[in-house]
């Protein structure tokens, strides 16, 4: 038990310590190898999905608002008395702030469900990404297909939705256990909420770092579980390398933007380097 337990805190610490430097080997081979123009994509995927939202936020707002003011009885009070008037004032600025509830409720939303957004419009370029940059150090050239394409980008989808259900459930365990902790031992949730916090992260980031290591293992024909298996025994590696992409979507305010556009193609060149010197070893 004791000697399984040193190989699996071996295992680990050898992952975490090939994530780090893969990951920051990744900005000088995309400097060195001309991959920055891959940085583009995700650029235009972002305006496009920030207007986009932009747009469906508003009109989601402007569908809700009256539904919900109407809920709420917040209508207009006829009459000219200083009551009717006060409570006038007092009933519009109540439309206003549901207005701005789920204004901000659907942005929050926007940002939370974004990461696997990104990892399902993005994953023909991270699929494009991880190619490139195995052929550049292996030398083998991956001659393209369209059909190999479209594979890697159902697959992508697929897993990342798959990965989008685990972890949604997960979360949702967690934060059911907190709220009994904080209903029946409200004391305890000052140290059960930063634990939470801290799983759910980390969670987040392993199933990050499954989706661009999956990449190469859709190469060589592995399939969905034979990819689970090869994750399962590079947890470090994975949840390093998903890390990173966390932490750039965490940036406060700008997370979603900035992050969106460089940890993709960072995070999958990292990824990728990290599974052929795994495999190579």
């Amino acid at each position: 038990m004791t000697e399984l337990s040193t190989d699996i805190t071996t295992s680990m610490r050898k992952g975490i310590s090939l994530g780090f430097r893969t990951y920051f080997k990744s900005f000088s081979f995309i400097r060195k190898n001309k991959l920055s123009h891959f940085y583009l994509y995700p650029i235009l995927f972002l305006v496009g999905f920030s207007v986009f939202a932009f747009f469906g936020i508003n009109y989601v707002v402007d569908v809700v608002s009256p539904f919900m003011n109407d809920l709420l009885g917040v209508d207009s009070v006829p009459g000219d008395g200083w009551w009717q008037k006060t409570l006038s004032v007092l009933k519009d600025v109540g439309r206003y702030l549901t207005a701005a509830i789920l204004w901000v409720s659907l942005i929050y939303i926007f940002h939370k469900v974004s990461k696997y957004i990104i990892l399902i419009f993005l994953s023909p370029v991270m699929s494009v990404v991880s190619e490139k940059t195995e052929e550049i150090i292996t030398g083998n050239r991956i001659p393209f297909s369209y059909r190999q394409l479209m594979r890697d980008i159902i697959r992508g989808s697929v897993l990342a939705l798959r990965n989008m259900v685990i972890e949604l459930l997960i979360t949702l365990v967690l934060l059911g256990l907190n709220l009994v902790i904080t209903i029946f031992a409200s004391p305890l949730t000052f140290i059960s909420t930063p634990i939470v916090t801290v799983i759910l992260f980390f969670v987040s980031a392993y199933y990050f770092g499954f989706s661009t290591l999956d990449y190469a293992s859709e190469r060589r024909k592995k399939s969905v579980s034979q990819s689970v298996s090869f994750v399962s025994q590079n947890k470090g590696l994975a949840v390093t390398n998903g890390s990173f992409f966390a932490l750039w979507l965490m940036i406060p305010v700008l997370g979603t933007y900035i992050g969106t556009v460089v940890a993709p193609i960072t995070c999958t060149v990292g990824a990728t380097l990290a599974y052929l010197e795994v495999e190579n070893n």
